[in-house]
């Protein structure tokens, strides 16, 4: 997404593997993550998909896990301007707040996909 927040990476919430984030369903999971939070389909094949933004790579599977159970942490470069991107998509993130990380300070917003699966967003004080 040009001009947009920047996306440093992602990681894991306990036991999720961002490479395999359930989904019931792949195509609407797709459209939510492309159209709402501006990654790109990297590939896709008939039950998973792979999808970028910037530097945060993740793979989405139809894959019988509970969507509910998964989350994952992205960095982003302005945690402000995403929070202001997510709500101009109708996505009702929580107020942004210090989170304190293996000795480190973040600040960081959560959101849940309609599909279920938790992200926190955070940027390093």
């Amino acid at each position: 997404m040009s001009g947009g927040v920047f996306f440093s990476g992602v990681y894991p919430i306990g036991d999720t593997d961002v490479n395999n984030l359930p989904v019931k369903h792949l195509g609407p999971a797709i459209g939510y993550y492309t159209q709402v939070l501006g990654f790109s389909v990297v590939s896709r094949e008939e039950k998973q998909a792979v999808l970028r933004r910037d530097e945060a790579r993740i793979g989405l599977a139809e894959n019988g896990q509970d969507p509910e159970q998964a989350s994952c942490y992205f960095a982003v470069g302005d945690v402000e301007a995403l929070l202001r991107e997510l709500e101009a998509k109708g996505i009702e993130p929580t107020p942004i707040r210090l989170d304190e990380h293996e000795g480190k300070q973040y600040r960081v917003c959560f959101a849940r996909e309609p599909y279920g699966v938790c992200f926190c967003f955070g940027q390093q004080v």
